[in-house]
């Protein structure tokens, strides 16, 4: 299949709304919830819990979540941080063993900020969430088919989920892998769901907390039932900086947008080659690399999920368990619910330093989401997954969306998500159709564009991202 007519199909426009997620399930329920009534916070909702179950080792209620979005009353993009604080005990017991924590592992789990992510969001809606959730619980109950990602995912982390749970567990039993298309239950998540239902943000101020905390205590981690009430929400306008292209809006610090629009800022700009290159990349991330965050080769942690409807509403979500896949490798038993590690690979483990684990601080997070206003002053918001390649893989599809010479409208959509990707990495700059395959990069975009007639949605085909609208 041609480049333009993988293009073509990674675009989805209607007249309602659109949504694009890591998931053509996750997908389709968010454009039930359109259709049912709902608004563009109601369909990512929907879609990003679903996500939640098809795709348990990048996201969960045990992670954390970034945000960004705008609405026909706000003149400008707000961002949404919902990242969980250190853990009270983890500068203590970093300093007691000298500074070496692992990336992975019990020390590694952090406070979830998810489940006050999500609320929050919800709430900008119409729905209950009784209804958004329902779809989730529904697959988590009767089961949805393995998909080829989910096997690769499990396949690359599998050293780390036995090391912890030798006896297997829902995603990786010990009989042997799950096979593509194989029917997978997950009645402990459906329950993690429906009390998320009922509690909202304070989803672990009770006995799941109690059931958390004391399971990763037992593998030699800090985590207390004092510290899963420490998530908040920050809600703020989202900072931006003036571009050779126009105005760019990214999500706010301890986030990696801060990174993003580093590389493009007129006023400060980076000497060395265009903002778009990869010096100009790689000095950029250099700035926020100082705060010792652990490198990540094999960043599968993350999904995104966008959406917009025809009321000026867009959002875009970055929900993550944290690399590499899995996040911790600690999956609470009887609730299939996997802890995260945001703790373990945000912070820098040094006494003293900026971004050390003390009580109450938030990591920085790679995670980011960004806006711009493109050619026709329709609004374009989008993500990625992909670790610290978040930041390179969303310069290149800016530099696509506002590119003077290239088609205007949606198509310019498809354009930027196909077009060939480079990254950064430990071997230096490695391009598709070169040192990696054609749509060899492990990217994952969703964007969604408010046009005057038409709203669209775009998805990265190079995995199942899928786009769809109405």
């Amino acid at each position: 299949m041609s480049l333009r007519t993988m293009a073509r199909r990674a675009v989805a426009s209607g007249t309602l709304g659109a949504v694009a997620a890591g998931s053509p399930t996750a997908s389709g329920i968010g454009l039930a919830a359109l259709l049912d009534g709902g608004n563009a916070f109601d369909a990512a909702l929907a879609a990003a819990l679903a996500e939640t179950v098809v795709m348990p080792s990048k996201c969960g209620l045990a992670g954390d979540l970034v945000a960004l979005y705008v609405t026909a009353d706000h003149e400008e993009p707000v961002s949404v941080i919902a990242l969980g604080s250190a853990p009270a005990g983890l500068y203590a017991a970093a300093a007691a063993r000298g500074w070496q924590v692992p990336a992975t592992g019990p020390l590694s789990v952090g406070v979830p900020g998810a489940p006050a992510g999500y609320a929050r969001l919800g709430a900008l809606g119409r729905m209950t969430r009784e209804r958004l959730a329902s779809p989730a619980v529904a697959l988590a109950r009767r089961g949805f088919p393995w998909s080829r990602l989910n096997v690769l995912l499990t396949r690359e982390s599998l050293p780390t989920l036995t090391r912890y749970q030798p006896g297997g567990g829902r995603c990786f039993p010990a009989a042997g892998p799950l096979a593509e298309g194989e029917a997978v239950r997950m009645p402990g998540l459906a329950g993690v769901l429906e009390r998320f239902v009922r509690d909202g943000p304070d989803l672990f101020a009770g006995g799941l907390g109690r059931r958390l905390a004391d399971y990763v205590q037992e593998h030699g981690g800090v985590l207390d039932l004092d510290d899963l009430g420490a998530a908040e929400v920050i809600e703020e306008r989202a900072h931006s900086v003036e571009s050779e292209r126009g105005r760019i809006w990214a999500t706010n610090g301890p986030s990696y947008g801060i990174a993003l629009t580093r590389t493009f800022d007129r006023e400060h700009r980076i000497d060395r080659g265009a903002p778009t290159s990869p010096d100009a990349v790689t000095q950029a991330l250099a700035v926020l690399a100082r705060g010792g965050l652990h490198p990540a080769p094999a960043a599968e942690g993350t999904s995104t999920v966008s959406a917009a409807d025809a009321d000026g509403n867009a959002v875009v979500i970055v929900h993550s368990n944290s690399f590499p896949q899995y996040g911790s490798g600690l999956v609470l038993p009887g609730d299939d619910l996997v802890l995260a590690n945001r703790a373990g690979r945000g912070f820098t483990f040094e006494p003293g330093h900026p971004n050390a684990p003390r009580p109450g601080r938030r990591p920085l997070t790679t995670l980011h989401a960004w806006a711009l206003k493109d050619a026709a002053q329709s609004w374009v918001l989008g993500a990625t997954p992909g670790g610290a390649r978040q930041v390179p893989w969303n310069v290149q599809v800016i530099d696509r969306l506002t590119h003077p010479d290239l088609l205007d409208g949606p198509a310019r959509l498809g354009d930027a998500v196909t077009a060939p990707k480079w990254e950064i990495s430990e071997r230096g700059v490695l391009r598709e159709g070169a040192e990696i395959p054609p749509l060899g990069a492990r990217s994952a975009h969703t964007l969604v564009r408010l046009g005057a007639d038409l709203v669209s949605a775009a998805a990265d085909p190079r995995w199942d991202t899928t786009a769809v609208a109405s």
